[in-house]
């Protein structure tokens, strides 16, 4: 099991996430505060006061009390005023004369004892449209009256060009704090800063741990349905944690129980065909094999030596079919287990085919059919490299083939050709022909076709009973697996009534010798 990248891992990957969740929770804790704790201004209207709206009425106060320096009362009285509407906005005005003596305040005495005097020449440059009113005139004193300036307006003097008669400036008021009333702000602020942590800790775990449970969750009932039987079931696995490792693994592990359990079903689906074929096959013979065998013990003296003879003859082709049946089966199996094993030799696929049609003589004799080899010019030196027992075992089995099914006076043919390459090998006969039905069947094990081709009966006396005219369904199918094993098709041509043709293909072994060579 190859372990994870750290960056792929379920603990890099939920740390992460804890992070993230933490990072946006802190940063919005933080913009909150300062969006309310930290604000400039209280409301929107007092943001549009100061913004918008005060250089406006400085001005415009400035206009009326202008000509009202002299009259202190009522110049009180307009300042009074004003400073009542600005309370809201914590500000506060006083107007100083050209020396920068407090004349006069909307605060009252309160003011005038506070401010008594502002350096002229500061008041005049603050009244320039250049003055910067977020810097610090006083940086020795950071509470200083003139730090908190926010606006001055000059008066001017009757005479254009004398110097203002006076100066009006807005300020904010101070803002004083008990020691008690800061330590109880901070105290509150830290209970809520540490209120919002944990419950961030805990919304922030909880959702990691929904996140991990629910592709749990989905691991857990892909398993659970797959146990239950839904074979076909798989878990997510795209992720590169340790999850979707897991997952990965499990799909593998699934899909492979999924083949296992196909192929042990296909097997015991073919044990069970096995089995109903093979007692089918055993059962035909064994009965005639009983039922002649009690008629020989029954009443042996009313039989003549004919009678005898020829119940005799029947039961050893029953007994030569059986061990015939017996002797293919143990062949295919050990073709499809892989325990036949190829033993190649060079050799010439002519003499073989002469050796297999002596074997077949009798046979053939016996169902009154030809034999006959055919070699085209250039194959009769030509050599093949192969397992010259299962080839001529496979040669055997398609003329042994060809002469059940053909009909009196028929022949069977074994055709050699070569070219370069390869010899081609041809089993003609010239007998009932296969339907097209059949066709896509006939290596199938224990299939046998129409009626003109299946398996005869044996036991009822006719003298061809026991002849070659018997066919286990198996002897195709070997020679399938045979010419398979060696790499090559199995080819079949038949016409209904005309005959069947049977191909296959060898490489020369002088090509494969020559090809070698080249190479090296």
């Amino acid at each position: 099991m190859n372990t994870p990248r750290f960056t792929h891992s379920l603990h890099f990957r939920m740390s992460a996430l804890f992070l993230v969740m933490m990072g946006l929770s802190v940063g919005g804790y933080y913009f909150w505060i300062n969006a309310t704790v930290f604000k400039a201004y209280n409301s929107d209207e007092e943001e549009a006061w100061y913004e918008e709206t005060q250089e406006k009425e400085l001005a415009e106060l400035a206009d009326r009390i202008g000509p009202l320096l002299d009259q202190g009362p009522t110049l009180a009285e307009q300042l009074g005023d004003y400073g009542r509407q600005i309370a809201q906005y914590g500000a506060e005005v006083v107007l100083f004369d050209a020396q920068g003596y407090n004349m006069v305040s909307s605060a009252g005495d309160s003011m005038a004892l506070a401010v008594k005097h502002v350096d002229p020449e500061l008041l005049s440059a603050m009244s320039e449209d250049d003055w910067d009113f977020s810097t610090y005139p006083l940086d020795t004193d950071i509470d200083a009256y003139e730090n908190r300036i926010i606006d001055v307006v000059p008066i001017p003097a009757h005479a254009a060009d004398d110097e203002p008669t006076a100066y009006l400036a807005a300020s904010f008021r101070t803002m004083t704090f008990a020691p008690a009333e800061v330590n109880s702000d901070w105290s509150n602020f830290g209970f809520r800063a540490v209120a919002v942590v944990l419950i961030d800790v805990i919304l922030t775990a909880m959702i990691i741990m929904a996140w991990a449970s629910r592709r749990i969750g989905k691991l857990t009932h892909g398993v659970e349905a797959f146990a239950g039987g839904d074979f076909d079931r798989r878990v997510p696995d795209r992720s590169a944690d340790e999850i979707g490792t897991l997952g990965r693994h499990f799909n593998t592990m699934a899909g492979r129980l999924q083949t296992m359990m196909e192929e042990l079903g296909a097997k015991e689906q073919f044990q069970r065909q096995l089995i109903a074929n093979v007692s089918h096959d055993l059962r035909t013979p064994l009965a005639s094999l009983r039922g002649y065998i009690e008629t020989l013990g029954l009443d042996p003296d009313h039989l003549d030596r004919e009678d005898r003879s020829r119940y005799l003859d029947i039961i050893g082709n029953n007994l030569d079919y059986l061990d015939q049946l017996i002797e293919r089966m143990l062949i295919l199996s050990r073709l499809e287990s892989g325990q036949a094993h190829q033993r190649r030799e060079i050799f010439a696929p002519g003499e073989l085919a002469d050796s297999v049609l002596t074997r077949c003589e009798s046979v053939a004799a016996g169902s009154n059919v030809t034999l006959g080899l055919e070699v085209e010019t250039g194959a009769d030196d030509a050599q093949v490299s192969a397992d010259a027992l299962q080839i001529g075992q496979a040669l055997q089995n398609l003329v042994e083939n060809g002469i059940k099914f053909n009909r009196p006076g028929g022949k069977v043919t074994i055709h050699i050709s070569a070219d370069p390459q390869s010899v081609e090998i041809r089993v003609a006969d010239t007998g009932t022909g296969i339907p097209a039905g059949d066709l896509p069947h006939i290596f199938d094990r224990f299939y046998v076709g129409e009626k003109s081709r299946t398996r005869a009966t044996i036991g009822r006396g006719e003298k061809e009973a026991g002849s070659v005219h018997l066919s286990s369904g198996l002897g195709l199918a070997i020679t399938h697996k045979i010419i398979s094993g060696h790499g090559s098709a199995l080819e079949v041509d038949s016409q209904a009534g005309r005959g069947t043709v049977f191909r296959f293909q060898l490489p020369r072994a002088d090509q494969t010798a020559d090809t070698r060579s080249s190479r090296a």
